[in-house]
């Protein structure tokens, strides 16, 4: 039986929550859309993004890593925290090869390189990893 975005969603939720990510961040994980929207913390954001229906569902969700800008000089001017954001893509990267080849019907590969884009409207960046899946249903 075929499953709903926010059925996709829910799953990958969870491998995320039970995987090494959230160890290594100050906040939550959280589903896209339920992060609070003065969050000062490190949180992950699962979104589902897009699926195609079929026998074998295939489709992409997106993990977003928040990081807080730094000050480096204490002059009020903050800016990506280059350091941290470097081990956050290198922690995702390996989180991603840890996924294997099936998990629970699931299938995964990078969509797109691992990288890290600012947040214009909160002043924060977050490292972004986009994923494509591939779900059987039978």
């Amino acid at each position: 039986m075929s499953k709903t975005g926010q059925q996709i969603e829910d799953d990958i939720f969870g491998f995320v929550r039970s995987g090494s990510l959230p160890a290594l961040v100050s906040g939550t994980v959280y589903k896209f859309g339920t992060r609070p929207r003065d969050s000062q913390k490190e949180d992950i954001i699962v979104k589902f993004v897009a699926g195609l229906d079929g026998q074998i569902q295939d489709g992409v969700v997106v993990i977003n890593i928040y990081v807080l800008n730094v000050d480096p000089f204490s002059n009020g001017v903050f800016v990506r925290d280059i350091t941290r954001c470097a081990a956050l893509e290198a922690a995702a990267d390996a989180w991603v090869r840890t996924l294997g080849t099936w998990i629970s019907n699931y299938r995964f590969r990078l969509a797109n390189t691992i990288q890290t884009v600012e947040d214009f409207d909160i002043n924060q960046h977050f490292v972004t990893v986009r994923l494509k899946f591939q779900l059987t249903t039978f």
